[in-house]
């Protein structure tokens, strides 16, 4: 990935760092943020969609006759030479694990556009590749709907994968974020994946009440095109400041949208040390423990819905508003933890340990507990269970991602991309072993989902508890050079105007 730091220029950006750190927060833009935020959510939403809906699809083998459609088929008898006309049944739902699939696959696109992405915002800008990326998730929701069944089940399954592509905006979209916030403040890690909770806890009660309407499941996956088309409208026609209303006037509106960013480019310097950063040993235990969370994460924000519904038999809108508190809770936890993080008198390295341990064991152990519980019997209790199981995962910001803050230093954009493209990995191995595993109503397959999940967390916080440290990676820190780093490059990379 070619996203770091800016070069420091003299009339640039070292003017800025000298200037006071109040004088820079007035110069936030908050509400562009906001609504680039409100941008991405509303493309990762998209695709989570399919996560509420895959409830109020068609139950394959009902008994009921439109479980399968009919065709003719004209079959040839080479013995007595003559054809004859054939009903053929065909299976026309699909099967559980067929509609689990169509989630699992999301991920897959997301990692294989991550690069084709940065090299469309290294050479497009910011706003051209950041509306390509809602393009991409647009063009597939529209088709989706039609293509659930069996006959065009592969044709779905190609469709997901470009939904899935476009969730890799992530990357215009820190880059963006990163010309105007701190990287080197602690809530930086909950502001750039904020979307991800904000996008759940809207889309599953509304997805469910619109499903359950007279309007039918695909006016949920219709119902976020249009909320996407009409969030980037706004996001399009915004003026941000009077120089980009001036240029408009003399170039066109659509010339300095597209084009005159790249007159206000900053330069940026992109020689990474990736050798000396993927042979750091602690690095990959942050990766490791971002996948182990990433996993955990989307057990609960994936499969709660089918969990909550086919498993512990609450209703489909009873089940959303149950799936929406884990990613409310998170949000609360993870700012609470990081507010206790700078407010604790203990040095950083324990505070990490601290609140990863709180992160990953309290999920740990009520997984654990949940492999052992009868749900016939303690609907109620499981349920309960299930959502504590998720509430306390935000206290990994202050744990292991604050280390990866730590350690890689003005380096800590780069990181960030890599923990996305980790997590993506992790929603699909999360995603295939429910689908290998977990069987819709069968609660003793989804007990060893859980206590797989559980070894998995606190083995991934033990490594982290032994290997965490607060100190700046050498590769970090100013003058290192190494033998991976490419030539410098004097080619502008679009920054300005929004």
């Amino acid at each position: 990935m070619s996203t770091v730091s800016p070069k420091h220029t003299e009339d640039g950006y070292e003017e800025k760092k000298s200037s006071p750190s109040m004088e820079n927060i007035k110069h936030i833009p908050f509400f562009f943020i906001f609504l680039c935020t409100l941008c991405m959510a509303s493309i990762y939403s998209n695709p989570t969609v399919y996560q509420s809906t895959i409830n109020f699809l068609h139950e394959f083998r009902n008994s009921s006759e439109s479980d399968f459609y009919e065709e003719i088929d004209n079959q040839y008898d080479p013995a007595k030479q003559t054809s004859r006309d054939v009903i053929v049944k065909y299976v026309y739902y699909l099967s559980n694990p067929q509609k689990e699939s169509l989630i699992t696959v999301t991920s897959v696109g997301t990692v294989l556009a991550a690069t084709p992405i940065t090299f469309a915002y290294n050479n497009m800008g910011f706003r051209r590749s950041f509306v390509m990326c809602a393009f991409i998730s647009i063009i597939p929701a529209l088709f989706f709907p039609i293509c659930v069944n069996a006959k065009t089940y592969l044709l779905a399954i190609i469709l997901r994968i470009f939904q899935g592509c476009s969730l890799a905006a992530f990357i215009p979209y820190i880059c963006k974020l990163s010309v105007f916030i701190p990287f080197d403040h602690i809530a930086v890690p909950i502001i750039v994946f904020a979307y991800s909770h904000i996008s759940e806890i809207f889309v599953h009660p509304i997805v469910s009440h619109m499903a359950s309407s007279s309007l039918g499941w695909h006016s949920a996956h219709y119902g976020a095109v249009i909320t996407i088309v009409i969030i980037f409208f706004v996001f399009v026609l915004i003026h941000f400041d009077e120089d980009f209303k001036e240029r408009a006037g003399t170039i066109g509106f659509c010339n300095a949208m597209f084009e005159y960013e790249r007159t206000r480019s900053r330069t940026f310097d992109l020689r990474i040390p990736y050798l000396s950063i993927y042979q750091d040993f602690r690095i990959w235990v942050i990766f490791f423990t971002s996948f182990a969370y990433g996993c955990a994460l989307q057990l609960f924000y994936q499969f709660g819905p089918t969990f909550f519904h086919k498993v512990l038999g609450h209703s489909e809108i009873s089940s959303a508003y149950f799936t929406i508190i884990a990613p409310i809770l998170n949000l609360v936890t993870s700012c609470s933890s990081v507010y206790l993080f700078e407010k604790l008198a203990n040095g950083e390295q324990n505070k990490m340990r601290f609140f990863n341990t709180i992160a990953f064991g309290t999920c740990g152990i009520f997984l654990f507990t949940l492999g052992f519980f009868n749900p016939v019997n303690h609907k109620y209790i499981v349920t309960v269970m299930y959502i504590l199981a998720s509430s306390l995962l935000g206290c990994s910001y202050a744990g292991h991602l604050r280390m990866n803050q730590l350690r890689s230093g003005h380096l800590h954009l780069f990181l960030l991309v890599n923990i996305f493209i980790v997590n993506s990995t992790a929603m699909f191995f999360s995603s295939l072993l429910n689908v290998l595993i977990a069987k819709n109503t069968d609660y003793s397959s989804w007990s060893t989902l859980f206590i797989v999940h559980a070894i998995f967390l606190i083995i991934a916080n033990i490594i982290f508890f032994f290997f965490c440290s607060s100190e700046r990676a050498p590769w970090a820190k100013e003058g290192y050079e190494d033998s991976s780093i490419q030539p410098y490059r004097d080619e502008p990379l679009p920054q300005f105007p929004l």
